[in-house]
């Protein structure tokens, strides 16, 4: 009778168990550091594509700041133009071509904020990425600024609104549309025209106002308007600007970028 005998593996010691197990720990260990870089080199690339464009926004902020400021501007010395015609001036003497001129000027055009980069950064979560605390803080301070600024414009559209309805109650506007665009658009050049000397000199238009009563509550009203122009030209657009140009210099450099 055979006897069969059955063949034995050599059982495997601890230390190539060992070896196998430190083996995948390394590979999976290099390999979640392989994709954090990429995912690090990735972000990195995103976040400079945001500080370029957000670099173009705020170069885009300037120039329209700078508009804004010229026709506040404006605006202010059209103010001080009437009231230095209406002082002492008795009512005779006040004419309606001049006041219609010197109020036509009533308010400055809307901001338009270049926002879309500022607002894609904020509702994907991204500005954690920037990771310099003073162009972070510095992202989200001009942002609150804007806004502050968009309400402010907005109470002084409602004080112009004010000004513009006693307007109405004083000036007869019966005048050209194309006089009434012309000084509203550009006010300097109209000045020069025959249109308006020819008007300046012959108008017999008569004021819609009986007394200076209501001529003097209407330059009230634009010399309130006024102060709170002069705080954007004097204070508040210029900081935002230089705000602006700050935090593009920022980015440019943290980013190299030109």
């Amino acid at each position: 009778m055979e006897v069969h005998h059955h063949s034995h593996t050599p059982r495997k010691k601890w230390t190539h168990y060992f070896w196998e197990f430190l083996m995948l720990f390394l590979a999976v260990t290099l390999g979640y550091f392989v994709e954090n870089k990429r995912e690090h080199h990735i972000e990195h690339q995103r976040v400079k594509q945001y500080a370029r464009s957000l670099s173009n926004d705020l170069a885009s902020d300037t120039s329209m700041i700078n508009l804004v400021l010229f026709r506040i501007g404006r605006n202010i010395r059209m103010t001080d133009t009437l009231a230095a015609y209406l002082r002492q001036r008795p009512y005779e003497q006040v004419k309606n071509i001049n006041l219609f001129v010197l109020s036509s000027i009533d308010r400055y055009p809307p901001y338009t904020w270049s926002r879309a980069t500022i607002d894609q950064i904020k509702s994907s979560g991204s500005l954690r990425y920037f990771d310099d605390e003073y162009i972070v803080k510095a992202i989200s301070a001009y942002d609150a600024f804007t806004r502050h600024m968009d309400e402010d414009q907005q109470a002084d559209d409602e004080m112009a609104n004010r000004a513009s309805e006693l307007r109405s109650q004083i000036v007869d506007m019966d005048y050209p549309k194309e006089l009434i665009m012309g000084l509203r658009n550009n006010i300097d050049s109209m000045m020069k025209t025959d249109q308006l000397g020819q008007l300046l000199n012959g108008d017999s238009r008569r004021l819609v106002a009986k007394d200076l009563s209501v001529i003097r509550v209407f330059l009230n009203e634009k010399i309130n308007l006024r102060k709170h122009l002069m705080i954007r030209t004097i204070e508040e657009l210029p900081k935002l600007k230089q705000e602006a140009i700050g935090l593009i210099t920022m980015l440019k450099t943290r980013f190299n970028f030109k």
